[in-house]
Formats: structure tokens, sequence, C-alpha cells
């Protein structure tokens, strides 16, 4: 894990790189307590509902960040994400 990129209600994002290749990840920590809805993963496994939507779109949805892998923690949850070259930060378009 690398620099932190943002935070917010619920969690924070930083920049990683994947060891196997050494391609630039994102990674967004989710503390367990801090996360509102659940879901079910198609092998009934409890997660986060944000990871369960991801799960199920990220294969093949243009336009929408892949989620590569998911870690649970005692704690919290771990989501790699994609990490385009060609991103910007939401906070500076909304205004």
């Amino acid at each position: 894990m690398g620099s932190l990129l943002g935070s917010g209600s619920f969690g924070s994002v930083f920049l990683g790189t994947r060891l196997a290749d050494g391609a630039l990840v994102t990674i967004k920590c989710m503390p367990r307590d801090r996360i509102q809805h659940w879901g079910e993963l198609p092998n009934s496994a409890s997660a986060p509902l944000e990871m369960v939507l991801l799960d199920k779109v990220s294969s093949g949805c243009a336009g929408v960040i892949q989620l590569l892998e998911w870690v649970e923690l005692p704690n919290s949850f771990l989501l790699v994400l994609e990490h385009p070259e060609q991103c910007q930060d939401l906070s500076g378009v909304l205004a």
C-alpha cells in the first residue's frame, strides 16, 4: 500500500502496487463498523453491498472500475480495484 488518495465516511483509499506484476491498483479500506448496507455474494457469503455490486458489474461493464480482488480482515474489508491511467478526483469536477 502506498500513499493515501482520499478518505470519507465509508473508508480510506490508497494507491497500491500489485506484487505479481507491478501494476498500479487502488486499495479501499472499509472498516467493518462503518458498513451500513450488506449484501450476499454468489457463494452466499455476507459482504458490504458496495463489494457485492462491484462483483456483479466487474466483468465487462465499460466505464466501471473493476474489482480485482478483495480481502476480509477481522475489522475491515480491503477492495483491490483497478487504477485507470487517466483518472480525476470527482471533487474537482463537482463544485
